[in-house]
């Protein structure tokens, strides 16, 4: 299911790259927001999860809604369309540290040799799948001061990762916990509209549907399988599996996006120690 998720959520930031020079982080967000909100919440009720979740479960679930996929969608799409997808999936990548340090600290979790390996492996190979990316020539040099975006937001979902599966610890509900997050998600949104003219202004929810429905059902589904994920596993192992979502984007952008994303011969070596970092995690 993390595997899956990772493969979904990549495909969704490859979907978004295409039109995001045409929009701003806030539209790409608020309309695959919405998506998934269509998605998700007849899903719970269909599937009934009301009698199982405590008031402490729906905070925590309400509370990483905000954190994760609110604020973070915001960091992660201006990211995107400052750096390009690949180099912003690779740096943003970074959060399987932050979440499997706060997983022992905070919940009590333990990391096996092998999980300490894995995960190691896994960002060396990112690194140096983000070594591998350079743009087309024409298309000017990456900034350094725009790699904040994606480095805050790798933070903020690894905290998010910690209040989720406590949430899950409490509420084993991963359907209505989704749903849940993603209500609260449009917490920041709303508070940008009141207080943001230009906000206001540049919104175009029709045009961007057009161009972001995709990627919106993309995410509800990788959402979805990576609350189940962790519903049925440690922080510390699910969060490294996710973590590999940069191959796929960058495998994709490969595949079918030359004209904006260049990635070099490297990213197989990329590819080659990322499966390693997978084993090695699942073998722990």
């Amino acid at each position: 299911m993390a595997l899956l998720s990772a493969a979904a959520s990549g495909l969704s930031v490859i979907l978004v790259r295409r039109n995001s020079a045409t929009s701003n982080a806030f539209n790409v967000s608020l309309v695959i927001t919405v998506v998934g909100m269509v998605i998700l919440w007849p899903l719970a009720i269909a599937l009934n999860g009301f009698d199982e979740i405590t008031l402490t479960g729906f905070v925590f679930f309400a509370v990483s809604g905000v954190l994760s996929p609110g604020i973070i969608r915001l960091l992660y799409y201006q990211g995107l369309r400052k750096l390009g997808a690949s180099v912003n999936s690779s740096v943003y990548a970074a959060y399987p540290l932050y979440s499997a340090l706060l997983a022992v600290l905070l919940l009590g979790e333990s990391l096996s040799t092998s999980n300490i390996l894995g995960i190691v492996v896994i960002l060396v190979g990112i690194v140096v799948a983000d070594l591998s990316i350079s743009r087309p020539k024409g298309q000017g040099v990456v900034g350094r001061k725009n790699l904040i975006f994606p480095i805050l937001a790798g933070v903020t979902f690894g905290v998010s990762h910690i209040i989720r599966k406590y949430a899950l610890n409490l509420s084993n509900t991963p359907v209505l916990g989704v749903s849940i997050a993603y209500a609260f998600s449009f917490l920041p949104f709303m508070l940008m509209l009141l207080s943001s003219d230009t906000t206001r202004k540049g919104l175009a929810l029709t045009q961007n549907f057009r161009w972001f429905w995709a990627a919106g059902v993309g995410q509800a589904a990788a959402w979805l399988l990576a609350f189940y994920a962790f519903s049925f596993d440690q922080v510390s192992i699910v969060t490294p599996l996710i973590s590999i979502e940069p191959l796929f984007v960058v495998s994709y952008a490969f595949l079918y996006m030359k004209k904006l994303e260049y990635v070099s011969p490297k990213l197989f070596v990329s590819i080659a120690l990322t499966v390693v970092g997978v084993a090695l995690v699942m073998l722990g």
